[in-house]
């Protein structure tokens, strides 16, 4: 395998010869698109029922009232029915049988896979887990081998209970768990992935299991989970490593030096990732730090001038601001009397100009100043 993402597709490729009906399973959609075909015959007529007839799906509300069943509720009826027919399909198999019913739905789902049919797939490989109860497993397998009635017979039924479930998760549920969490990451299920991959790790195989961990650590990377992915793939890798020691078989050998060429890219990739996730952590720290912090605190310079606030105050103009500062002294040193005389001359100015006694240029309009007031008021001022 060039690649440990590919087990599905190349699975499926191998089958896609194989002459297998479209469906295994008679769902509720395909009851109730039965039903209502057998009702257009029966009446001859073409495309849809006269009257908007027929049978539908629908869901039963709190009130007592009904509703037609959209489409998610519609794929869950669908999935209820796969699962109890293929409970019923396998409940009288022998579990030599039901492995071989397992790994042929498989195929069957890495065929839709292959497809982009990851919703389709995902159910397909949940029947195999449902054709694979573990209940009465040894059971069933030491009532196939014999009575049982001495203990050699008992030890012997015991190794091939064990024997079997070796076999169950090596050959089904492990590969099946591992394909129901990629179709997950094709439909953007991670939390779901994750917990099938989870649930690989968990079996005897799966504690061993190069991929399983590769692929849960490459699920909690897309989650953003770095640490615990960096524990992952760090695991997969040592996997690899005890592989790769052993030694064996040339294909065996090449497959563990391109998962560990897949490991080692994704372990770099998340070296990246961590990185730039730090990097991006320090620059939200200073933003929050520059957003909370008063000018008084800032302690000058380039940072007191990023913390003046969200929003600059508008300043009023140097020379404006000054002029005003002059103009309310002078008028808050004027008397009342004074303060009077300088309105009086200023409305007198105006009259002038309305009535057009004044024959100098309008251009410049000189407003007369009272000497002796200006006088008494830099006086004032020296003295004070």
């Amino acid at each position: 395998s060039q690649n440990m993402e590919e087990e599905s597709s190349s699975a499926a490729e191998n089958c896609a010869d194989t002459d297998t009906p479209s469906s295994l399973f008679f769902t509720t959609t395909d009851l109730i698109s039965k039903m209502n075909r057998s009702i257009q015959e029966a009446t001859g007529a073409a495309g849809e029922l006269p009257g908007g007839g027929g049978f539908e799906l629908q869901r039963k509300l709190p009130d007592g009232s009904y509703r037609r069943a959209d489409e998610s509720e519609t794929a869950a009826a669908n999935f209820q029915a796969k699962m109890k027919q293929a409970a019923e399909m396998t409940a009288s198999l022998e579990p030599g049988e039901r492995i071989e019913w397992a790994g042929w739905q498989r195929k069957q789902g890495n065929d839709l896979f292959a497809r982009g049919e990851y919703r389709e797939a995902m159910d397909v490989y949940l029947t195999c887990l449902v054709a694979m109860d573990q209940k009465t497993k040894k059971n069933e397998i030491a009532d196939s081998d014999g009575s049982g009635d001495d203990g050699a017979n008992s030890t012997e039924q015991q190794l091939a209970g064990d024997d079997m479930t070796a076999r169950i998760e090596k050959e089904i549920k492990l590969p099946v768990l591992l394909n129901l969490a990629l179709s997950a990451m094709k439909l953007g299920l991670l939390s779901k992935a994750d917990q099938f991959c989870t649930f690989a790790i968990e079996t005897d195989s799966g504690r061993r299991s190069v991929k399983a961990h590769f692929r849960r650590g490459r699920v909690r990377m897309l989650m953003g989970h770095y640490v615990t992915a960096e524990l992952d793939l760090e695991k997969a890798d040592e996997l690899n490593a005890a592989k790769f020691a052993e030694g064996g078989e040339r294909g065996a050998d090449e497959e563990a030096a391109n998962e560990r060429d897949t490991i080692a890219r994704e372990r770099r990739k998340l070296s990246r990732l961590v990185g730039q996730a730090s990097r991006n952590q320090k620059t939200q720290k200073r933003a929050m730090e520059r957003l909370f912090q008063s000018p008084a605190d800032a302690g000058g310079g380039d940072l007191a001038i990023a913390t003046e606030g969200l929003y600059h105050e508008k300043k009023t103009p140097p020379i404006q601001h000054a002029l005003i500062e002059k103009y309310d002294e002078s008028r808050q040193q004027l008397s009342c009397w004074q303060w009077y005389l300088h309105m009086v001359g200023r409305c007198a100015q105006k009259i002038l100009d309305i009535i057009g006694e004044d024959e100098e240029d309008d251009s410049e309009v000189e407003i007369p100043v009272d000497r002796d007031l200006l006088n008494a008021l830099m006086d004032e001022k020296k003295n004070s």
